[in-house]
C-alpha cells in the first residue's frame, strides 16, 4: 500500500534504468492512419473473414449436408482443404527461408567490406 492514499502513489516516479534516457528524449506521437491505410486494413480484414469462414463451412459443416445438396457445386472437393493449407505453409517457410538467406548475405558483403 502506499502511504498517504492512492494519488500519493501516482506521483512516484520510477527510477530510469542504466543507459535509457528520460523525458527529454520522448518518441514523437505516432500520426493517425490516412484513409488509404484504412481501407487496406478493411480489406485485408474483410478477406480473413470471408476465407475464415468459406474455410469453417467447408470443413466443419459441409460433411454433414448430403452429397446431392446444391451448396456443394461452391466448394471444392474435401482433399484440398489439405492440400492447401500445406502448399501455403510450404510457401511461406520457403519465403522465410529466402528473406532470412538474403539478409545473411547482405550482411555478409558489409562484413567483408569492413574487413
Amino acid at each position: 500500500m502506499c502511504p498517504g492514499g492512492w494519488s500519493r502513489c501516482q506521483d512516484l516516479s520510477l527510477p530510469q534504468l542504466p543507459g535509457t534516457a528520460g523525458d527529454a528524449t520522448r518518441a514523437a506521437p505516432l500520426s493517425k492512419a490516412t484513409a488509404t491505410d484504412q481501407l487496406v486494413g478493411f480489406g485485408l480484414v474483410t478477406f480473413s473473414l470471408v476465407l475464415f469462414v468459406y474455410y469453417t463451412l467447408w470443413i466443419i459443416v459441409l460433411p454433414f449436408i448430403d452429397s446431392d445438396h446444391g451448396i456443394h457445386q461452391y466448394f471444392l472437393p474435401r482433399e484440398y482443404a489439405v492440400i492447401i493449407p500445406v502448399a501455403a505453409g510450404l510457401l511461406l517457410l520457403l519465403f522465410i527461408g529466402v528473406f532470412i538467406m538474403f539478409v545473411m548475405w547482405k550482411s555478409g558483403k558489409h562484413a567483408k567490406k569492413s574487413d
